[in-house]
């Protein structure tokens, strides 16, 4: 098959498939991470561990964005960048990566990257990059959360309490969701309905957040 009729067959299964989102990352937390945050809004979602492996994903069902990690082992994400524009052109390429590096923007966008985001890649940040290339299939239930006024921060302390202060910690723990170094985390004070004031939750009814992607991190790692 040439090039030619590979384009054209992977443009077809992908018009038939509908929108859908292929990961690139090395790091497992990531992936998961972008992974439930996407098909929390209804995207389906493959996941690739290498620049190889997605290339082996868009061959089979070729994905309408890719979101790529720039800095892997073997072939980083640029390389995997040309190659995905090289032969499925219609296919958004949306990097990320933890370096803020205006040569490495330049060069994505060079290359034909549609955009950049930095880690650590917050919810709303990612929602948005992905809405400006496809719509979600669950746009109603998307854009009822856009219209609301609070933010993930505020709609945590409706849900669970107040968000007492910020507290550094003795040693940098990993976030087990997002996957980012903390050095301080959120506490925050439950409401007496979610809890039971007997029980042995840290500090009397009180846990600790992320500050990044708001996931609660396990007493045992934060000592807190």
């Amino acid at each position: 098959m040439t090039q030619h009729e590979q384009r054209e067959a992977g443009q077809e299964s992908l018009d038939l498939r509908g929108p859908s989102v292929l990961v690139v990352d090395d790091e497992p937390v990531v992936r998961s991470f972008l992974q439930r945050c996407l098909e929390d809004w209804g995207y389906p979602v493959q996941q690739a561990v290498s620049a190889a492996e997605a290339l082996e994903f868009m061959k089979a069902q070729p994905a309408s964005v890719v979101l790529c990690d720039i800095t892997m082992p073997d072939h980083d994400g640029l390389w995997l960048t040309e190659q995905l524009r090289a032969s499925w052109p219609d296919t958004a390429v949306i990097m990320t990566t933890a370096t803020d590096d205006v040569e490495t923007i330049a060069k994505s966008h060079e290359l034909g990257a549609v955009d950049y985001l930095t880690k650590p890649i917050k919810p709303e940040q990612l929602l948005q990059a992905v809405r400006r290339v496809i719509p979600p299939p669950n746009e109603h239930r998307v854009m009822s959360a856009a219209d609301s006024p609070s933010s993930p921060l505020e709609e945590l302390q409706a849900q669970l309490g107040k968000i007492e202060a910020e507290y550094t910690l003795e040693c940098p723990v990993r976030c087990p969701t997002c996957g980012e170094t903390l050095t301080y985390v959120k506490a925050i004070r439950l409401l007496r309905a979610h809890v039971n004031f007997t029980s042995t939750l840290p500090r009397r009814g009180r846990l600790v957040a992320c500050p990044h992607c708001l996931a609660v991190i396990p007493a045992e790692l934060s000592n807190f």
